[in-house]
């Protein structure tokens, strides 16, 4: 298997970001639908697996767009019509977007509420506020306890973790329709575009020349 993406499918090291990153997103949705994760608890399991997971995705996404630099992703079919891969292109930006968004909301999320993602218990991030400067240094630790409470908290607390909730399932849609598109191409479109991100796929796939 090639490691740069040749003309006309994903190489070895796209395809092995892209189903890590669907590996790990499977599992963080599954653990936050389950309503297993809660930043009241951050000395759980589930919340350290959860923000830690959180941080291996949004690595991962950094290292995609960087890898795209790198080796450029392979042209659409030429069968694909041109609205066809306008909206390809708007859902791969979507679902980048939202890989990058959903662990910043999680970590602002679990940050208003006091709480430390600990990666894998051998780092622990830090919150928001001493990366954006709102906790003055040298602030005695009760007055900033003292600061973060009342109604403004609790309404930032709520904002953050409903935002956070509402990403997650514009995640979970966007997965959803970008597999039931993956099953057309292959079973009403017949045009071999999935096979483009399996290892076991042709060297050529895509229903012809690349689409310029």
């Amino acid at each position: 298997m090639a490691i740069m993406n040749p003309p006309a499918r994903y190489g070895g090291v796209a395809q092995l970001l892209h189903w890590t990153t669907v590996l790990l997103v499977v599992a963080l949705l599954g653990l936050g639908k389950a309503g297993l994760v809660d930043a009241e608890h951050p000395g759980s399991a589930a919340f350290m697996w959860h923000g830690s997971l959180g941080v291996l995705v949004l690595a991962l996404a950094a290292a995609r767009l960087l890898w795209r630099l790198v080796s450029p992703p392979p042209e659409f079919p030429s069968t694909m019509t041109r609205l066809g891969r306008i909206a390809a292109r708007t859902m791969h930006a979507s679902l980048y977007a939202l890989i990058v968004a959903l662990p910043l909301s999680g970590w602002l999320a679990a940050s208003s509420e006091g709480s430390r993602i600990n990666f894998f218990e051998i780092a622990t991030l830090p919150g928001w506020e001493q990366l954006s400067g709102a906790t003055a240094a040298g602030q005695p630790a009760a007055q900033r306890e003292q600061a973060s409470a009342g109604a403004s908290a609790e309404e930032g607390e709520n904002l953050a973790k409903e935002s956070h909730d509402l990403l997650a399932d514009a995640l979970l849609v966007l997965v959803s329709l970008h597999l039931l598109a993956a099953l057309k191409h292959q079973f009403v479109d017949h045009d071999g575009l999935i096979r483009r991100m399996l290892p076991a796929g042709p060297k050529s796939a895509g229903g012809g020349p690349p689409a310029r």
